[in-house]
């Protein structure tokens, strides 16, 4: 993030802090997709990325006047709806059954296949199946796992910022993102050789 959009920010929260409006909005309006696409790659769901990043800014302007200067504000608001999701996870596995209606973005955020009958060139074809079944691997890997996953590979995060993110210790950020890519690997290797089912 440049300069310029950290003294935007910084400008927006001050008049929010006041009771602005209309500059919280601005904030919203911003920041709005990046937090939604995190939402959804981390629960596989619109509905529920949609209710996410509605309840992350409504938590942040909640939280605003703890909000410091130095601190930035995307990174501020990310670690909220981590730790809204992990928490809509872990209620969501011990509630909900286990199927649910997954459109899950992965190298196109908002793009869905609406139609898999439309016809397409076969290798279109191979990718999207590939695209797909990487999802679905993605999906089934256990929650803590697949947020450090994506906080790792998505949203290029460090070691130390995930860690801090997370409040766990580096090391087992290390230990869980290695054991979600070779889940991933496994994954994938039995779709390559099993062929495309």
């Amino acid at each position: 993030m440049s300069q310029y959009e950290n003294e935007e920010d910084r400008m927006l929260i001050a008049k929010a802090k006041k009771g602005d409006a209309v500059a919280f909005e601005s904030l919203i309006k911003k920041y709005q997709k990046p937090i939604y696409y995190l939402c959804h790659r981390m629960t596989g769901a619109h509905q529920s990325a949609d209710d996410l990043s509605q309840e992350t800014f409504i938590k942040a302007y909640l939280s605003l006047q703890k909000f410091k200067e130095e601190m930035n504000f995307f990174t501020w608001i990310r670690k909220i709806a981590v730790n809204s999701t992990l928490n809509y996870l872990k209620i969501w596995k011990r509630e909900k059954p286990l199927k649910e209606d997954v459109q899950y973005p992965t190298h196109n955020p908002g793009t869905h296949i609406h139609n898999q009958n439309q016809e397409m060139p076969l290798e279109r074809l191979e990718r999207t199946q590939l695209e797909e079944k990487f999802a679905e691997a993605l999906k089934s890997l256990p929650s803590d796992q697949r947020a450090i996953f994506i906080l790792k590979v998505y949203e290029n995060q460090s070691y130390q910022n995930i860690s801090q993110m997370l409040n766990i210790p580096q090391g087992t950020v290390m230990s869980r993102l290695n054991r979600a890519r070779k889940k991933l690997k496994e994954a994938m290797a039995e779709f390559l050789e099993g062929g495309n089912r």
